[in-house]
């Protein structure tokens, strides 16, 4: 967990839709990921590490088959017995947000560099 000091309200938005966002904190500089009830603190290489495993066939498995409660992709974490499952709809969302932070990012690396 972060020190006493540290905010989880202090964040700049850059992308969000219904069921998440993907913040910048202002404290750290760190990035939140939140998505349903699952909340994900990166570095900007974390986050940019995540976003090309959501890419990558190799780790996302598509069932032929849904789960009982509609999902049909599944993304094995590192921890033993732990998986994140979501639909069509869902990953999609997801593609879009990490599309959109990461667009937000560059346009601010193309801003710095003519200061």
């Amino acid at each position: 967990m972060q020190e006493d000091s540290h905010s989880y309200n202090s964040l700049r938005i850059l992308s969000q839709t219904g069921k998440g966002y993907i913040g910048q904190c202002n404290c750290c500089t760190h990035f939140n990921f939140a998505y349903g009830n699952v909340l994900f603190v990166f570095t900007e290489d974390g986050l940019r590490g995540f976003q090309s495993i959501l890419y990558d066939q190799y780790h996302i498995h598509s069932l032929s088959e849904p789960l009982p409660h509609g999902k049909t992709h599944l993304l094995q974490s590192p921890i033993p017995n732990f998986m994140l499952s979501f639909d069509d709809t869902e990953l999609e969302e997801i593609h879009t947000m990490f599309q959109e932070a990461l667009l937000v990012l560059e346009v601010d690396k193309i801003f710095s560099y003519k200061k």
